[in-house]
């Protein structure tokens, strides 16, 4: 499997993995209970970010791997590449 394959694979199971989770979310709204982005929101996606960067910097076996991440109202998206299937559940159960 090639690289570009790979990054595939990983982005479509990244966000495979989130969609099921916002599956479990009630159809009723209620406006005052709805999350909005604030500076508090934004301020936690960017520790979370950093913890998950740290994280895959400082695992022996995803050093050297370009994994990009992204955190947006508390939820992680990672992208980029890695050599095998292995490093890639690791980088998901590492962030």
């Amino acid at each position: 499997m090639n690289i570009k394959n790979k990054l595939i694979v990983l982005a479509i199971f990244v966000v495979g993995s989130l969609s099921i989770a916002g599956c479990g979310m009630s159809g009723d709204k209620n406006p005052q209970i709805e999350a909005k982005t604030t500076v508090g929101t934004e301020i936690d996606d960017s520790v979370i970010t950093t913890k998950a960067k740290s994280a895959l910097l400082k695992d022996t076996g995803l050093e050297s791997c370009d994994i990009k991440v992204e955190t947006h109202k508390g939820e992680v998206q990672l992208s980029g590449f890695v050599d095998s299937q292995a490093q890639m559940d690791r980088a998901i159960a590492v962030a």
